[in-house]
């Protein structure tokens, strides 16, 4: 395949990505949209460095350098966009994750390095009796099953009798 065809293919690669994560964005979430830009440019750049790893033995050398100041735009744009995005979420959801994090510190700080182990512990032993008390109530299910299953029987016998 030639190399405009190439670059034109993963163009329509990007451009599609970009499209249906806009319809998506329209229909389902504005979190789509939001990371739009961010998702098609580093699938583009996902699309150039296998482009080029394929086609590496197969081009010129004009080629290859115009792939790799391909490729470097795209990571330039791919890094740019990323930071927009993060800085859109975090002016827009700014206040709920000061508040998480304040929360986690919080809970770091009532944690005591020294009672770790025996909570670790606790939690092993309460999930073994629990998986125990399972295992009784299904040997409880399956003797009342047998049970039943013999006295229906027997009934069965009786009627015939």
């Amino acid at each position: 395949m030639s190399y405009p065809y190439l670059l034109l293919i993963c163009l329509l690669m990007m451009i599609s990505i970009a499209l249906v994560m806009y319809y998506l964005g329209t229909k389902i979430s504005y979190n789509y949209i939001l990371y739009n830009a961010s998702v098609s440019i580093g699938s583009g750049v996902v699309f150039f460095l296998f482009k080029i790893i394929f086609t590496i033995d197969h081009t010129g050398l004009i080629e290859q350098l115009l792939d790799l100041v391909i490729v470097m735009l795209l990571i330039t744009v791919w890094l740019v966009t990323l930071v927009e995005t993060l800085t859109v979420e975090i002016m827009e959801n700014g206040r709920e994750i000061k508040g998480n994090i304040i929360y986690l510190a919080k809970k770091i700080k009532t944690i005591e390095i020294k009672s770790i182990p025996s909570q670790i512990a606790r939690r092993i032993n309460s999930t073994s009796n629990k998986a125990k008390s399972y295992l009784l109530k299904n040997k409880l299910t399956v003797k009342v099953q047998k049970l039943v299953g013999e006295l229906s029987k027997n009934r069965e016998l009786n009627k015939r009798v």
